[in-house]
């Protein structure tokens, strides 16, 4: 019988939460995004959600159901999927200063780095998409082809900020990836690190796709989270809960434009105003119950 664990601890003190079918994910990924997802899920019926009972942290297995380059030059292709700037990148950085040497991984087009070095402070970024990496490396940023694991390994110490913003959830060698984050920093470094707040009142839609294999592998909220002291070598110092945003309409709203041009074109024109207008009253009315789609956390090397 094959022991389940956490890829977060290696423990094998875990409980299965849910079994989802690919079938499910499969269908759902080609009528909502137009993208062949068949390839992660070959050989398998099901995929299940188990939870980390010492961490709290959420993880889909099997571990190898992680979307690759390709699955995200799919995504890109709709104008929702990158932004260039959004509250966690507004948050972090104001905990930047001018003297530290700052590494984000996952930099994606690079638009964060790009406000970095406009501040004249160093900065480099790791990117595994060609795409975005190119689109980065246009602008005249430093952006490494690498993962953080090879990167460490070469630049030990070496940063006063290692931060990742909309990442760690689509890792699954979760354990590995934090451990690098931290190898890489100099003593008494930052590690900065956005996520999707999985809490019940978060702006995360029940049963969300993109919140599923091959897109993310890991589910986070402030238990987890602050958990993460409990495994690596660091100090919780701040804990942040993204509220709503305006431009939460514009991902839901073009989310929904989607999904409804491919199925019937003149009504989606039809609906659009309509839709507009219901997602501002329903974010005006709930402002006050409900989350925005992110959390933050900032934590101290020991």
């Amino acid at each position: 019988m094959i022991q389940i664990r956490s890829p977060l601890t290696g423990s094998t003190n875990v409980a299965l939460e849910k079994e989802i079918q690919c079938s499910f994910l499969i269908e759902s990924y080609r009528k909502q995004l137009d993208i062949d997802v068949a390839r992660y899920f070959l050989n398998l019926e099901i995929i299940q959600i188990y939870r980390c009972l010492d961490t709290g942290f959420g993880f889909y297995y099997p571990l190898n159901t992680d979307g690759d380059s390709k699955f995200y030059e799919a995504l890109q292709k709709h104008s929702w999927y990158y932004m260039d700037w959004k509250w966690e990148h507004e948050v972090a950085s104001k905990l930047i200063s001018p003297s530290d040497k700052v590494l984000e991984i996952g930099c994606a087009r690079g638009s964060f780095l790009e406000r970095m070095h406009q501040k004249g402070i160093e900065c480099a970024g790791l990117e595994l998409n060609e795409s975005a990496l190119e689109y980065g490396r246009a602008k005249g940023l430093k952006v490494l082809n690498q993962s953080i694991q090879d990167h460490a390994k070469e630049n030990p110490e070496q940063y006063d900020v290692v931060c990742s913003f909309q990442v760690v959830e689509h890792v699954a060698s979760v354990k590995e990836f934090i451990q690098s984050s931290i190898d890489a920093l100099k003593p008494r470094g930052k590690l900065i690190m956005s996520m999707p707040n999985n809490l019940p009142n978060s702006l995360i839609l029940k049963d969300n796709i993109l919140n599923m294999p091959p897109h993310h592998m890991g589910l986070w909220d402030v238990v987890s989270l602050a958990n993460l002291q409990m495994v690596f070598s660091l100090r919780l110092e701040r804990l942040e809960a993204e509220p709503v945003q305006r431009y939460h309409l514009g991902y839901y709203q073009s989310y929904v434009h989607d999904r409804s041009l491919k199925r019937h074109r003149l009504l989606s024109k039809a609906i659009n105003p309509l839709i507009t207008r219901l997602t501002v009253s329903i974010l005006q009315d709930l402002s006050d119950f409900v989350i925005g789609h992110t959390i933050l956390a900032q934590y101290r090397k020991l």
